[in-house]
């Protein structure tokens, strides 16, 4: 293999694993996120799972509820000017992932995105509601 085919295997590679991160994170923060104070997610999924995780005490829980609401809106005004960027390399990595897959391979990568990012919506709007 020539210098370049291995760079550029590399390159692509880098590509591939910083997009599964970022979509980790993403997908961590949306569940923090979505569905505000109610269920898993949100607000009051988070100091739940800290509750579970941590063995808060109610004064820590109300502690830790105040903060978050404290700070959700520099967090919600960040992540509104980060979030076309993050849309932009998360298809950059999709891509990039495509390519290394045969026919059937992308139509079910395809479909596990539809799937995922379908998900992802109704989480979206049923915090929203």
């Amino acid at each position: 293999m020539t210098k370049s085919k291995v760079s550029a295997a590399g390159l692509l590679l880098a590509a591939a694993v910083v997009g599964g991160v970022i979509g980790a994170v993403a997908t961590s923060l949306a569940e923090d996120r979505g569905g505000r104070g109610s269920g898993r997610g949100g607000r009051e999924g988070y100091v739940e799972r800290m509750t579970t995780e941590l063995a808060l005490s109610t004064p820590q829980q109300d502690s830790v509820r105040a903060i978050l609401q404290r700070f959700e809106p520099a967090m919600d005004s960040l992540w509104r000017d980060m979030r076309p960027r993050f849309d932009s390399l998360r298809q950059v990595a999709r891509s990039a992932i495509v390519a290394q897959l045969d026919v059937g391979q992308q139509e079910k990568y395809q479909a596990m995105l539809a799937r995922r990012d379908s998900m992802y919506r109704e989480r979206r709007s049923n915090g929203r509601n």
